[in-house]
């Protein structure tokens, strides 16, 4: 559904691989000049060559490891946020929480929660919840309210999700498998910082219907009993946001920065969460190339090989891989088993594609490559690759509920400063939303 994008995140790094989620996310805004964007068939990307922010109060600490005790993870980006009960110094840290470019919005594990935070109502005072859908199944819970800190920067009266099957009984429309436990979620939540401001946007605000363009992801929850909770219409004001967007400042977008990694993969990588594009001397776009996202998928092109066929695109630090494509348009075979997710090349292969945004206006060669996945996690001593790739049609199931698309993820940021800018908030190149690389 248009407005609902689908991602493919995390899995954990075992030999019975698990699948994480990516997230979904929408948004409205018109998108403005663009000062820094180079010409159309010029330019390159290629990793290496970032430096990573020093310590400041816009700057958090970010890790790429082998996540919770006991649950490793492929190629998981985590953070330490601190959530407090709004307008009071009683505060929680929690760590291992999921940085996803692919969504939008504070998501918690109930399970890891101490705090008594305030639930969220609608103007009836009925507790609102939400069915976060991702490409393996749902997560379930109320929404709440809590105060938001991470390095120097809060955002107050933040509407969260506390994921939770417990507290409201799962609606049957809420359908798939939950991923409503660390050992599902392989983390304690996800920090979605995409380029929307919200997880839904005007799509949740419209009608409910047969044809409304609102997917119904909101609930208002009237009792505890089985069908209490049922789908509703949902102010923006009142939605799951991006704490990023409510910050007094550096409130325009981020920059996830991390060092390039051996072709072995490394075991555990830090990193920086930079808040602000242009804000700070530490938060300049400098070289970096602009490439204008959708104002409602937030998605630009890939073509690949360079003059292939072109498809939808997109920048997620959630998804643990490069997924791009099919073995069959690709030619490069698919693993055995339960790594038959990824692609497992005889050899490593270089490989390039074009970047381009809808307009034709930005164009960029991206420099890649793809190692045989199987060969790579042979070995329990790494967990951070940058050339681990897949096919976006899970070879198990035929289809995809995107479709065939290239999804740039984590192993994409490696050795680059990748900026999300927020829809509709002003940079030095021009208002969000926008990647830059």
């Amino acid at each position: 559904m248009r407005g609902r994008r689908i991602r493919r995140a995390g899995l954990a790094c075992t030999s019975a691989f698990l699948f994480g989620l990516g997230a979904a996310c929408s948004g409205s805004s018109g998108l403005g000049g663009n000062p820094l964007a180079r010409p159309a068939d010029s330019g390159s990307s290629d990793p290496g060559h970032n430096t990573l922010a020093a310590p400041a109060d816009n700057v958090a600490e970010v890790s790429v490891d082998f996540g919770l005790p006991g649950i490793p993870y492929l190629n998981g980006l985590f953070a330490t946020v601190t959530v407090c009960v709004p307008g009071t110094s009683n505060c929680q840290n929690i760590d291992h929480v999921l940085v996803d470019t692919g969504s939008s919005g504070l998501r918690l594990l109930k399970s890891v929660l101490t705090l008594a935070l305030p639930q969220a109502t609608n103007d009836g005072g009925v507790v609102l919840a939400e069915c976060s859908q991702f490409v393996s199944g749902f997560a379930w819970g109320p929404l709440a309210t809590a105060d938001f800190r991470m390095a120097g920067e809060q955002a107050s009266n933040l509407t969260i999700q506390v994921i939770n099957e417990q507290a409201f009984p799962v609606p049957s429309d809420c359908t798939g498998v939950g991923v409503n436990t660390a050992e599902d979620l392989g983390s304690n939540g996800i920090l979605g910082i995409g380029t929307f401001l919200q997880d839904c946007g005007s799509d949740c605000e419209a009608p409910l219907g047969a044809r409304s363009t609102n997917p119904g992801t909101y609930y208002a929850c009237s009792s505890t009993t089985r069908g209490g909770c049922q789908a509703t219409v949902i102010p923006v004001a009142k939605q799951v946001s991006n704490p990023v967007a409510l910050f007094s400042q550096d409130n325009n977008g981020t920059i996830i920065e991390l060092p390039a990694v051996p072709a072995n993969g490394a075991r555990q990588v830090a990193g920086a969460l930079v808040f602000g594009i242009g804000t700070r001397e530490n938060n300049g776009l400098d070289q970096a190339t602009v490439m204008p996202v959708s104002s409602q998928e937030g998605t630009f092109l890939t073509s690949y090989p360079p003059k292939g066929t072109r498809s939808m695109a997109f920048v997620d630090s959630g998804s643990n891989a490069i997924y791009f494509l099919d073995s069959g348009s690709t030619r490069i075979p698919t693993c055995l088993g339960d790594y038959s997710v990824f692609y497992c090349p005889t050899s490593t292969l270089n490989l390039s594609a074009v970047n381009q945004d809808d307009n034709g206006l930005v164009s960029v060669t991206v420099n890649f490559s793809i190692a045989s996945a199987m060969t790579l996690l042979a070995s329990p001593t790494n967990c951070a690759f940058s050339n681990v790739g897949g096919p976006s049609v899970d070879p198990s199931a035929g289809t995809a509920s995107m479709g065939v698309y290239f999804d740039w993820g984590l192993p994409f940021h490696f050795g680059r400063n990748v900026f999300n800018a927020l829809a509709g908030q002003s940079t030095p190149a021009g208002p969000g939303p926008f990647v830059a690389f």
